[in-house]
């Protein structure tokens, strides 16, 4: 394991120690508690402005030079994280320094970010290996990110470095937060996801607790941290490092494997246009509970299936030259989403019909006004990159006829018309079926100049479904009364269909 050296040693904790000042002497100096203090020096509590000044004087330094050496510090983490360099040693704060070759005992929770941060930048230089995968547990109350959140874009960054160049990254999480936090959280992972390697989150049951937070983060060839919390039970604080020649490192790798196989998958992801993922979102389709959309377009689920028949055939008949397998294909692949859809629209009319639950969609006007000028279907309609595929002026006009319909003839579909959704609300068109069912469908990464491909995803857990619902009603309540209100929203489509306008 090593020694426990310098560069497992607090900076500050080092610059008091070298002036031969102890732990009580410094509360006299400084005038805080030796509890916080300590937690200060060992990265467990960050450091007020005031906290500096003070130690600053008490230690003779200069006015500012802690404040200034701290933002130096994660300055450069994370533009080498971003880089996808190995971090070069701080001037001002050699203690920030990962360990390369030995073992060390690690102290704060910024020493625990900066060495993990360091070995999963290392891998994303290199080609993984068959079987080889990064490990990460965070199993705390608070995991280590949102102890230290400066550190959580670096980190977040290395991850998808090492996505794209192959690695699999498995992470193992504990969910014991409240659910505003659970709904950020996927919104996080989404940012993982379409990349070459595969970013594989697992769920650990609630019945499963640790009796102290304790965490591993494993990476191949760069080494093991086996991470607890020495100070209080809320997260990790500490740590020891084994380089990956250790003979403690596959212990580590063991207990890791144990660890993951009390976990269940969070996450289900499919390609952009799977069949697979078609057929099992419609299974949920029909969970006991309310229907919650938010997506940029009108739901497919009120598209009269005479509408759909018509672009199908449209596209079919196209004056393009298709090889007999491409055309036979093409064939196929359309009667699939014909019958798919045709399923979808007698679901939606039975839930009506029972009046059991509501149904809530939140949609763009901008996209109503395109589907009326252009003809142009939802961003994530498969048919939509088709040629041919456009709707006619009558074909959105009856569709538009037919959802006015729905909302005068059902109570319960519920229809909120938005001048757009802010992408930092939620970067994806996203759907809560029942109870305990989350669906995102088609999409759309912002940056596919990294290699990322377009992905769908399932979500089947209780609790990330209820953290959703109630985001979502939040954000309904938000709405203006024009936005939401059904009148209103009748009388803006019947002014659409009397006099479309023109984008």
């Amino acid at each position: 394991m090593g020694r426990k050296s310098k560069q497992g040693t607090s900076y500050l904790r080092l610059l008091r120690e070298e002036r031969g000042i102890s732990l009580t002497e410094m509360v006299g100096l400084v005038g805080y508690t030796k509890g916080y203090i300590s937690a200060v020096e060992t990265g467990v509590s960050k450091p007020t402005s005031s906290f500096l000044h003070a130690y600053e004087r008490a230690l003779g330094l200069d006015e500012g030079s802690l404040a200034a050496s701290a933002e130096q510090a994660i300055s450069q983490v994370l533009t080498t994280a971003q880089a996808g360099l190995m971090p070069e040693p701080p001037k001002l704060d050699p203690t920030l320094l990962p360990i390369a070759n030995k073992g060390a005992v690690l102290e704060g929770v910024q020493s625990i970010l900066l060495q993990a941060i360091a070995m999963v930048t290392a891998a994303a230089k290199q080609s993984p290996w068959p079987g080889a995968e990064i490990v990460v547990t965070f199993q705390s109350e608070h995991d280590p990110l949102t102890v230290f959140p400066e550190l959580a874009v670096p980190w977040r960054a290395a991850l998808r470095q090492a996505l794209h160049a192959g690695w699999n990254v498995v992470h193992l999480w504990r969910l014991r937060i409240e659910n505003q936090h659970r709904f950020e959280l996927i919104a996080r992972m989404l940012s993982m996801l379409g990349y070459r390697g595969k970013y594989q989150p697992y769920l650990f049951p609630n019945h499963v607790l640790p009796g102290a937070p304790a965490d591993v983060i494993i990476v191949p060839g760069q080494g093991a941290l086996w991470l607890f919390g020495s100070r209080q039970s809320r997260h990790v604080d500490s740590g020891f490092f084994f380089p990956p020649d250790s003979p403690h490192y596959p212990l580590i790798s063991q207990f890791a494997t144990t660890m993951r196989s009390q976990t269940q998958p969070l996450l289900e992801v499919y390609p952009e246009r799977s069949l697979d993922f078609k057929a099992l979102a419609l299974q949920f389709e029909v969970e006991d509970g309310a229907q919650l959309l938010l997506k940029e377009g009108l739901s497919f689920q009120s598209m009269p299936i005479a509408i759909r028949n018509a672009c199908i055939q449209r596209i079919l008949q196209a004056p393009l030259v298709r090889s007999l397998q491409e055309q036979t294909h093409l064939e196929v692949w359309c009667q699939q989403l014909l019958d798919h859809h045709r399923q979808r629209v007698h679901l939606f009319e039975q839930f009506l019909q029972d009046r059991q639950h509501e149904a809530r969609h939140v949609v763009t006007k901008t996209a109503i006004l395109r589907l009326l000028s252009h003809g142009e279907l939802p961003a994530d309609d498969w048919l939509r990159d088709q040629p041919q595929s456009q709707l006619t002026v009558a074909e959105a006009l009856a569709w538009l006829r037919h959802v006015i319909w729905l909302l005068q003839v059902y109570p319960n579909y519920q229809l909120a018309i938005v001048d757009a959704i802010d992408p930092a609300y939620f970067p994806v068109a996203w759907k809560v079926e029942g109870r305990q069912t989350l669906i995102l469908e088609s999409w759309q990464a912002a940056d596919t100049e990294d290699g990322r491909e377009n992905v769908n995803i399932i979500i089947h857990d209780r609790t990330i479904a209820q953290s959703f619902r109630e985001h979502f009603f939040n954000y309904w309540e938000r709405l203006s009364n024009r936005e939401r209100n059904k009148d209103c929203v009748i009388d803006w489509l019947q002014s659409q269909v009397m006099q479309p306008v023109k984008l």
